[in-house]
């Protein structure tokens, strides 16, 4: 049997649309044994995972803060960890430069990337895979590097999380803390963003919690770094929402939107944990492509109004660059079209009998 390194060192988002591929790599790929290499912002989407046999956390950003000497040690000790583990077979499948040097020094002697990096980093790898990126979204793009592995059969390609019954009484006994009535609908929002250029603005989320508050309870969720913008809402609704905008943990995070009946976010991480969970989820996009970033799968509406200056580089706000207003891809979004959507979407789930 096969032991198989997976690296994947993305954030959030990234790691909820990568786990098709685990899955298929350990279906058909040959993985007698599937590790799992993860930056630690991504880590939680695989607790629990059942086709992941070892998790292997990195803590990018923690190593940052340290100095050169320490963050050199770290990486030899990691280093020497996997070449310990004598892989027969190491996957890269975002081949970031870290990526693909530790994916080098595993010590697996194939090793899989993409022909993309063929005149950079590209010599690291063994076999380079041929990929076509433009109009391909990022699970099919990913798909496309592990065929040599899984075959050119139809693959599924649903995403998956798995949350613990632990979990999950953990989410209704804090909802019941806040006062949520049972039965009453639940509406989720997540107005923050890793790039405050992705955030609709705090008003506009106030105004459509108002209005679908008539007839749901409305949930402002965020982690820490999420506290202003979850703030900036709650303080301008005139109904009073259930706040939880100190999560601790992702998992909580990922319990509470697997209780919701609607979830209305921006362009983040936790609206493709929504979409993976099954949640009816409206997902606010602005500077990004959707083709390729966009929510996967059958329960996600989509609003943007796409401007010719899509996409955006990452980080980088260029709307004086093209006479526009800034962020006037997201200003374009307005209440009445979102609200319009989601009464949809909130009518027939709780029809056919999915609420709650």
């Amino acid at each position: 049997m096969t032991h198989v390194l997976v690296l994947a060192l993305r954030a959030l988002g990234d790691s909820v649309l990568m786990t098709p591929i685990i899955r298929l790599l350990k279906q058909r790929g040959g993985a007698g044994s599937l590790t799992l290499l993860v930056d630690a912002l991504g880590a939680e989407v695989f607790q629990h995972n059942p086709w992941v046999d070892r998790l292997i956390v990195l803590d990018r950003a923690a190593q940052r803060r340290l100095p050169w000497h320490e963050r050199l040690r770290a990486d030899w000790t990691l280093i020497g960890a996997l070449r310990a583990e004598r892989f027969d077979t190491a996957v890269d499948l975002f081949s970031g430069p870290r990526s693909a040097w530790l994916a080098r020094l595993s010590g697996a002697p194939r090793r899989y990337g993409p022909l993309a990096r063929a005149r950079g980093r590209g010599w690291l790898y063994t076999d380079r895979v041929p990929i076509q990126e433009a109009g391909r979204h990022l699970v099919e793009q990913k798909l496309q590097l592990i065929r040599p592995l899984i075959g050119e059969e139809q693959s599924d390609l649903s995403l998956e999380l798995v949350l613990t019954g632990d979990e999950r009484e953990w989410a209704e006994g804090a909802l019941r803390e806040r006062g949520h009535v049972a039965g009453r609908p639940l509406i989720g929002f997540f107005p923050g963003a890793g790039w405050d250029h992705k955030c609709w603005p705090a008003e506009r989320f106030a105004e459509l919690g108002d209005r679908l508050g008539r007839d749901a309870a409305v949930a402002i969720l965020g982690g820490i770094r999420d506290r202003e913008a979850c703030h900036a809402v709650a303080t301008r609704m005139t109904r009073r929402p259930l706040m939880f905008d100190e999560l601790g943990s992702l998992r909580q995070t990922m319990a509470l939107i697997a209780r919701t009946d609607l979830f209305i976010a921006n362009d983040t991480g936790p609206m493709h944990v929504a979409v993976a969970l099954g949640r009816p989820t409206i997902a606010l996009f602005g500077p990004s492509d959707v083709s390729k970033y966009g929510p996967w799968g059958p329960h996600a509406t989509v609003v943007q109004h796409v401007l010719p200056c899509n996409p955006c580089p990452q980080q980088e706000d260029t709307c004086h660059r093209h006479g526009r207003a800034r962020q006037e891809c997201m200003t374009l979004i307005t209440v009445d079209e979102v609200a319009a959507h989601a009464q949809r979407l909130l009518a027939s789930r709780i029809e056919v009998g999915h609420g709650g």
